[in-house]
């Protein structure tokens, strides 16, 4: 844990003398701009007691700068708890607190000079869907939902890979993504490398007046691979839709906006492991004061579900105080009701904190 803090702080430091030295000479662009968010999480549940009590939920260091007149890189390395494994208690040996991985979330380039595509490179989480793409820090809630865990697992899809995005000439924003990337999530692939899994998504977003935007995608993933020696041929296809309605007033629009969104997303897994289950999700988030939000969620995991899956509902209570966009602190109480688990009971208290650079989010 010690060298965990020690890296943070030093590379903290250099993010302010970086920083500091862009605000002295504007023309070098090649000090890449360092950014830090952590979260500290609180939680009382009454299933998982395992992560009960203080803990460090995650912490991302994000590195990004253009490379030179064609490219610009992205590094995103993240620190997590480790999952709960029992081989310690195997082997005899004593356990002394969480322990914490470190690995590259993301790590690509993109092109900056190509008119109408962007083309990029590397280790990238795919743009499936409405929400895969978002980092855990800016979640619209505390932990992803029941839909994306069961989807994505734990930690998104991510892969190594090329996409291509392009713009459709129209009287409104639509935007289509193909990806392809190296089969890598245990969630969606028996892991091959003698194949790939193709993704597509198409965003769309609309003005519907001074005040109100409507964003529809559609997204898609396809992967395949045929039998050779003793192994079974195998196939995955996820297909996705997402809708998301963002009002904000043209007057007093600092004090009140309004966010609907839902997304569904359906699974079939064919080979090694089989799997049939579809799912959706659907949240409000309405801004009441300043930095006051309030948020509702019901996600249900089961529909046009084959026998053996598992079906489940989950609700979901936030309450958040947001001083700006580098700090915030959310409280929220969840109820996850299963056919093969326990029912659980779960409040959760988060602090969430940027420093140094601070990218823009997806819109």
């Amino acid at each position: 844990m010690k060298p965990i803090i020690f890296v943070i702080l030093l590379l903290s430091h250099f993010s302010v003398q970086a920083q500091t030295s862009m605000f002295k000479n504007k023309g070098n662009q090649f000090n890449p701009a360092i950014g830090l968010n952590a979260m500290m999480l609180m939680q009382d549940s009454q299933v998982d007691s395992e992560g009960d009590g203080f803990s460090l939920q995650g912490v991302e260091l994000q590195f990004n700068s253009d490379v030179d007149a064609y490219f610009r890189a992205q590094i995103v390395v993240g620190i997590h708890p480790e999952e709960h494994e029992d081989e310690h208690e195997e082997e005899g040996e004593e356990e002394h607190g969480p322990g914490y991985e470190v690995h590259p979330e993301e790590a690509y380039v993109e092109t900056t000079s190509i008119d109408g595509v962007t083309f990029k490179a590397g280790k990238f989480l795919s743009q499936f869907g409405k929400y895969n793409a978002v980092h855990l820090h800016a979640q619209p809630f505390i932990y992803k939902g029941v839909v994306q865990e069961y989807m994505f697992g734990h930690e998104g899809f991510g892969s190594v890979g090329v996409s291509a995005s392009f713009f459709i000439p129209s009287n409104w924003f639509s935007e289509i993504t193909i990806e392809a990337l190296q089969p890598q999530n245990e969630e969606l692939f028996e892991e091959s490398h003698h194949a790939t899994a193709y993704v597509a998504k198409l965003k769309n977003l609309w003005d519907l007046s001074h005040s109100l935007t409507l964003e529809w995608g559609i997204s898609g993933l396809d992967y395949k691979r045929k039998a050779y020696n003793d192994n079974k041929e195998e196939s995955t296809s996820l297909v996705g839709s997402d809708l998301t309605f963002k009002w904000r007033p043209t007057k007093d629009g600092k004090s009140s906006s309004a966010i609907w969104s839902t997304e569904y997303i359906k699974k079939k897994r064919d080979g090694t492991v089989e799997s049939d289950n579809g799912g959706i999700t659907s949240f409000i988030r309405y801004q009441f004061k300043p930095r006051w939000f309030g948020q509702i969620q019901h996600e249900y995991l089961g529909i046009n579900k084959s026998k053996d899956e598992e079906s489940s509902h989950a609700s979901t209570v936030l309450m958040g105080f947001v001083p700006s966009e580098f700090s915030a602190i959310r409280l929220q109480y969840d109820i996850v009701k299963s056919n093969e688990d326990e029912d659980e009971k779960r409040v959760s208290l988060q602090f969430n904190v940027s420093i140094g650079a601070h990218p823009a989010h997806t819109y």
